[in-house]
């Protein structure tokens, strides 16, 4: 279901490019696969707020040659739309020349029509081709006959369009390489001490909690366990934190059924409605940022699941003092500090991007690593900082530091990647501060923050490549928690030529 002709060591934004006729698929096939491919937390390009016309614009083309796979969903339209054609034109360039990987689906098609531009998908094309230049013509007819062969799923050939999706998200997740899990360092045991502390195989309802300060990795080794067992429960629901998506003024409640029962943009029924509706199924809940009032009503609710329904909280400090059992948590998960060899592990794939330091470097990385505290979240933003600097920039690191009084180490590894920044790429990073860009498309924050005189989405993307944000898998801006909180606490900080 796959091709590629060649394979290159590149920096990807997305794991998948979706390319698709709107008018066919969009309001169904898609959003079922977008959905899947967000449940095993793949990173896909969404292409939401962009204006289509007869040419891509930069921002899709830097797209595709940013995503590792690119998945062409070939419906009766698709051919009817010059967008499309352009695109697909793009995809195949790609695959020739970067290796990219391309998937094929053929939804309500037949692959003969599309390889030779026959029956009704023929006559779409024939449509789109009048007037164009013959050479246009002839690169679209190429690119056409190429993906056409290319083995994929056919709609047709499936009795349930469900389990069609279920196995070309999985052909997917297959196709992505292992590293980047592998350069979670430690998240294996995590993960596996984890499960074992839920009991996966039994009927036991389990209320969990994952506590560790700030920047430890709770939400990290969260997502990886949700990805590895949500599978295995009918209903499920991942609840980010305030830090990423902002703040949700309909309630708990609203904000649950409306995902575990995917009532979006509908009536959420009732506590005793959602009580039946909940009884007979297997439920997964995994909540950030719970609050006292949250946690009661949570506590209600599961009384009604069963199954072998599970809940998974992760904890700040905001509960040390209090006896789990109390709050109706079964068992707590303390997440350890990294030991020394990982934390060295973790610097050296954010400073360098494998997991030790290259020759030369190596009493230099030791040296800077051990100048915080081994948080997970110190350690990517200071090695983030000095990747790419040269060695005198790594031996001055140490002196920069003792300037830093009174910080915390976290505190202390911003200030030093703050300082580095241009005042361009200061001056956006206090903008995207503001609540309103946290879970927004950064497609959508570019319009909002555009300057005449740089390229926004780049600075964007050249924070998050820092540590001081990250990006979701549809592209969404957010700011861990630590890196806010310490932003708007150092007023000093505005001072200093922002």
């Amino acid at each position: 279901m796959a091709s590629s002709s060649s394979s290159s060591t590149r920096q990807y934004s997305y794991d998948v490019f979706p390319s698709f006729s709107g008018q066919d698929v969009r309001r169904t096939f898609l959003s079922h696969f977008l959905e899947g491919l967000k449940s095993k937390g793949i990173k896909t390009f969404i292409d939401n707020g962009i204006m289509r016309s007869d040419y891509i614009n930069s921002e899709l083309e830097r797209a595709i040659k940013e995503s590792r796979i690119a998945v062409v969903i070939l419906s009766k339209n698709y051919a009817s739309s010059s967008w499309c054609l352009n695109e697909l034109q793009s995809i195949m360039e790609c695959r020739d020349t970067l290796g990219q990987i391309v998937m094929t689906i053929f939804y309500d098609v037949d692959p003969s029509d599309v390889i030779k531009q026959t029956g009704d998908f023929g006559k779409a094309f024939e449509e789109t081709c009048h007037e164009k230049a013959e050479e246009q013509k002839q690169r679209w007819r190429q690119a056409f006959t190429q993906v056409a062969v290319i083995p994929g799923e056919h709609s047709l050939s499936w009795a349930s369009e469900a389990e069609m999706i279920s196995k070309i998200v999985m052909d997917v997740s297959n196709e992505l390489p292992s590293t980047d899990f592998d350069q979670l360092v430690g998240i294996e045991a995590h993960v596996a001490k984890m499960i074992s502390m839920i009991r996966l195989d039994s009927d036991e309802v389990k209320i969990v909690g994952i506590w560790g300060p700030a920047g430890i990795g709770k939400a990290t080794i969260a997502r990886a366990l949700y990805n590895q067992i949500s599978s295995n429960f009918e209903l499920k629901f991942y609840r980010e934190p305030v830090w990423k998506t902002g703040y949700n003024r309909q309630g708990l409640h609203h904000e649950l059924l409306s995902g575990i029962l995917d009532h979006r943009d509908m009536n959420i029924p009732d506590l005793q409605e959602t009580q039946s509706r909940l009884v007979h199924q297997r439920v997964l809940l995994f909540l950030d940022n719970v609050s006292s009032e949250e946690l009661q009503y949570l506590l209600n609710l599961s009384m009604y699941l069963n199954f072998g329904s599970k809940v998974v909280l992760m904890i700040g400090d905001q509960y040390n003092s209090i006896g789990w059992n109390h709050i109706g948590i079964d068992q707590i998960y303390k997440v350890a500090y990294p030991s020394s060899e990982e934390a060295l592990q973790i610097f050296s794939y954010a400073a360098f991007g494998q997991s030790s330091p290259p020759r030369g470097y190596l009493e230099h990385a030791i040296e800077v690593a051990n100048l915080i505290a081994p948080f997970p979240l110190g350690l990517k933003i200071l090695g983030s900082a000095l990747r790419g600097k040269s060695k005198e920039e790594w031996t001055m690191a140490p002196s920069k530091f003792k300037t830093y009084l009174d910080y915390t180490d976290i505190q202390k590894a911003i200030r030093f990647s703050y300082d580095g920044l241009s005042k361009k790429h200061k001056s956006l990073f206090y903008s995207l501060m503001d609540s309103r860009y946290w879970g927004k498309n950064r497609s959508n924050a570019k319009y909002l923050l555009a300057r005449n005189d740089w390229d926004v989405e780049k600075g964007i993307q050249t924070l998050a490549d820092l540590a001081l944000i990250s990006l979701s898998g549809e592209g969404e801006i957010m700011m861990h928690y630590s890196v806010q909180l310490i932003m708007f606490t150092m007023v000093s900080w505005s001072s200093e030529g922002v």
